[in-house]
């Protein structure tokens, strides 16, 4: 999930273990997002300076403990020609209160880039070890890159009032094949602060960094805001 990045993934807003606290405080359904950010880093690679971006994502409830994220998303860098449009598909089901399995389809459409334009294919399994944590471990296939990309990262919230929670997240992503690269590709993490200012709308700031840890662009820091309407 690219929560804008999306990249999330998306932004499903916080770490998994800390659903049912979100959904006390959001509408499910559909959301939209449009955010700025100082550096756009996705899987460890700095693909440009300053971006903003829009993202559109709906949620629906297929029943049997099936639910099908489908959205997109638009990024354009603010003092250069890089442009990203991009949409998925995220089907999952909840196996149990503390592990979720799903897959993700999507494709994504570069401009001006050093990533190449092409279709996203993986699979995630979620465990929830304890209330407001989760434990992540995902796989893709980035058809654009020929290549593959697996990550592991851990999640943390905590509810700091009634309307704001402080959201961290940390990993470990490993590559092969993927643009040059092959082995442990970065250890990278996100904090990110959370306000409801209603039960509609909601602002979040966020800082990250990613530390390579093969020969690359560097390590990378940003921070950026994200605006948040859920209907």
């Amino acid at each position: 999930m690219k929560l804008i990045t999306v990249p999330a993934v998306l932004l499903v807003l916080a770490a998994p273990g800390s659903r049912g606290q979100i959904q006390d405080d959001l509408t499910l359904g559909v959301e939209a997002v449009t955010g700025v950010r100082s550096d756009y880093v996705y899987r460890g690679f700095q693909l440009a300076d300053a971006v903003m971006d829009f993202q559109l994502e709906g949620e629906i409830a297929l029943g049997g403990d099936f639910y099908l994220d489908l959205g997109g998303w638009f990024a354009s860098e603010t003092g250069g020609d890089f442009s990203e449009t991009a949409g998925f598909a995220d089907l999952r089901r909840a196996l149990s209160e503390r592990f979720t399995a799903g897959g993700v389809l999507g494709y994504h459409s570069y401009h001006r880039s050093l990533f190449d334009s092409g279709l996203d294919l993986g699979a995630y399994l979620t465990f929830f070890p304890a209330e407001n944590w989760s434990v992540t471990a995902e796989a893709s296939r980035d058809f654009g890159a020929a290549g593959w990309w697996a990550n592991a990262e851990t999640g943390w919230s905590r509810r700091l009032t009634d309307h704001a929670f402080l959201t961290i997240r940390g990993g470990l992503s490993a590559v092969d094949g993927y643009y040059g690269r092959s082995g442990f590709n970065d250890l990278h993490g996100r904090a990110s602060l959370t306000c409801n200012l209603n039960r509609m709308v909601s602002l979040t700031p966020f800082v990250g960094g990613s530390v390579e840890l093969l020969d690359g662009d560097g390590n990378e820091w940003f921070g950026g805001l994200w605006f948040e309407v859920s209907f």
